[in-house]
């Protein structure tokens, strides 16, 4: 609040202006004298309108408040705008965050609504609002922030009403202007230029209103900027990603909005392949952690996303272990076989994956940086080997089964039923020997693969007595075409087909389709733990449904080839029938 000798030396200042000037010896020839008259006069105006308190009087105010003292006039004008000041006889606290903070606003209020809140409080009110640091704020201080935001949002058209001059502070045309700056929607219509690059309108609104580097605004810009990007199309969300995780790095306070709507969006691209920097960003361990921690316990913030855009992640996760195993610890020894190619037929059902080092392997972490980024990103994911100094594994679960391959060969690679393991797959440690991991050398396993000449076929056979079949599309035409690259036969399926005559519904398939119930079960049925829900039975007029809870992409390009569509809110596909 101006007290009275500062509103005094307000009226000597605008006298001064004026006469500095000499109006009255002015000719009417010379307009330039006025117009810098009214700019001088104009400059003391703004600067009366936006004239803030001493620090040290806001502050004791605030102090008072904090320590539940009654104020007067005078300290509830003061204290303002120091409700996000942090007070260090307060325990460093704010008075955002007090008990008696709603009855502050309530006052407020009840001031504005007869006309009798000072337009100056209010600002001061609004410079509380932005000043806020949520980076350092306890969680009634957020929600005492979120009051602020309400009361001001409320009360702004009765500020309003009072400033009906053709004469107003620029803070007033701002909110006039742009009155969401008071809503969860704050900085909305800055995000597209900001994340451009393009900061002149939003370092115009920083200096309109004196926007602290530390606000809230700037991190909430962020999120904005993330959202606006979301409802681009697919290219275009893509090429921003880099930058949007540029910008969530400095400011990360709403990180993990920020990761949700970017993860979200992203498994709804029609080209859902692995993004590299994304993948390393959300997997750090100072971020959300390798997504395979979730079941364990250890990385709760993939709650925050659905199942079908956690197993998105995870596949990414796991296409880079299986790549760096082989690429990586296995070609230090040309002791590849052919195994990354195979292996990755099966790639989309691998549906989890750990990785287990020697110790010769973490000893070279010193000296090669490929080795050294590894095993930083499986850290508190992966074990170590105990007995095979140079020998590393590599886990991984099909379906029903764990298969447990080997850096080295000769060693087999073993495949056991996942329920019924003969060691603890999240195990620290392993000897890598008969005790554990090679178990079935001498006990029974569900199949032993031995890497000699020409192994591709008799794995991919021991493979498919276990129900387990490549990822790959059929070639051919036969109801039982043969797999590309081997022997073995996949389960009846007719592949999706364009062009063909629209069903009559007659076979129970949806009128118009291009596809018999027939082939639509056959296709189902090829995938582990898929199935389909047909409510169109019901009187409530329901869908044909298809649930694939381990979200393969084949089935989803079939699927969409023939006309269904994903619904977000089931996390399911559905046929647009009528």
């Amino acid at each position: 609040m101006l007290t009275s000798p500062a509103l005094d030396s307000l009226a000597r200042q605008l006298a001064g202006v004026l006469a500095s000037f000499n109006l009255s010896t002015t000719s009417f020839g010379q307009p330039e004298v006025v117009r810098k008259a009214a700019d001088a006069a104009a400059e003391a105006f703004q600067g009366y309108a936006k004239a803030r308190p001493s620090k040290a009087d806001a502050y004791a105010a605030a102090l008072a408040f904090m320590r539940g003292q009654q104020l007067d006039e005078r300290q509830r004008d003061l204290v303002a705008g120091a409700l996000s000041e942090r007070i260090r006889e307060q325990s460093n606290g704010c008075a955002l965050g007090h008990r008696n903070l709603a009855g502050l606003l309530d006052t407020y209020s009840q001031e504005a609504s007869a006309g009798d809140l000072w337009r100056l409080t209010w600002f001061g009110l609004l410079g509380s609002y932005f000043s806020f640091n949520p980076a350092k704020a306890a969680e009634s201080e957020h929600a005492g922030w979120e009051k602020l935001r309400v009361f001001l949002r409320r009360t702004w058209p009765l500020i309003d009403q009072q400033s009906e001059t053709k004469v107003v502070p620029d803070w007033v045309t701002v909110m006039r202007d742009d009155p969401d700056l008071v809503s969860d929607k704050a900085a909305h219509r800055y995000a597209l230029d900001y994340l451009r690059g393009d900061e002149t309108a939003v370092k115009k609104l920083s200096a309109d209103l004196a926007i602290p580097e530390s606000s809230w605004f700037w991190h909430a810009l962020v999120l904005s900027a993330v959202r606006r990007s979301t409802e681009q199309p697919d290219d275009k969300f893509k090429a921003a990603i880099p930058q949007l995780l540029n910008l969530i790095s400095e400011r990360p306070v709403y990180r993990d909005e920020a990761l949700e709507l970017l993860l979200t969006r992203y498994r709804r691209c029609v080209d859902v392949t692995v993004h590299p920097q994304l993948r390393d960003y959300v997997c750090r361990k100072d971020v959300w952690r390798n997504p395979k921690l979730r079941a364990a316990g250890l990385a709760t913030a993939w709650n925050r996303v659905g199942d079908d855009v956690w197993r998105m992640v995870l596949q990414w996760v796991n296409k880079a272990n299986l790549r760096d195993f082989f690429e990586v610890l296995a070609a230090r020894r040309q002791a590849d076989e052919g195994r990354l190619e195979f292996w990755s037929q099966y790639m989309e059902q691998i549906s989890w994956t750990r990785l287990i080092f020697s110790s010769q392997t973490r000893t070279l972490a010193w000296s090669n940086e490929g080795i050294r980024n590894l095993i930083a990103r499986e850290e508190d994911s992966y074990a170590t080997m105990s007995s095979n100094a140079d020998v590393d594994a590599f886990m991984m679960q099909l379906g029903d089964y764990l298969v447990v391959e080997f850096s080295k060969v000769p060693n087999a690679a073993y495949i056991y039923k996942a329920n019924e393991l003969p060691f603890e797959p999240y195990s620290r440690e392993y000897t890598g020997t008969t005790a554990d991991l090679k178990h079935g050398y001498r006990q029974q396993c569900a199949a032993r693969l031995m890497h000699m000449h020409g192994w591709q076929s008799t794995a991919r056979y021991e493979l498919q007595k276990l129900g387990i079949y490549p990822d790959q599309p059929a070639v051919g035409t036969g109801r039982r075409a043969t797999q590309a690259g081997g022997g073995a036969r996949t389960p009846p399926l007719e592949p999706p087909a364009t062009g063909r005559p629209a069903h009559t519904g007659t076979d129970g398939a949806p009128k118009g389709a291009t596809f018999s119930m027939e082939s639509l079960q056959r296709l189902v049925a090829e995938f582990p733990r898929a199935r389909i829900d047909d409510r169109r039975k019901g009187t409530g007029g329901g869908r044909l449904w298809v649930e694939d809870p381990m979200q393969h992409s084949r089935l989803e390009r079939w699927l969409k080839q023939w006309g269904f569509r994903w619904a977000e809110g089931r996390s399911a596909y559905y046929y647009p029938e009528g």
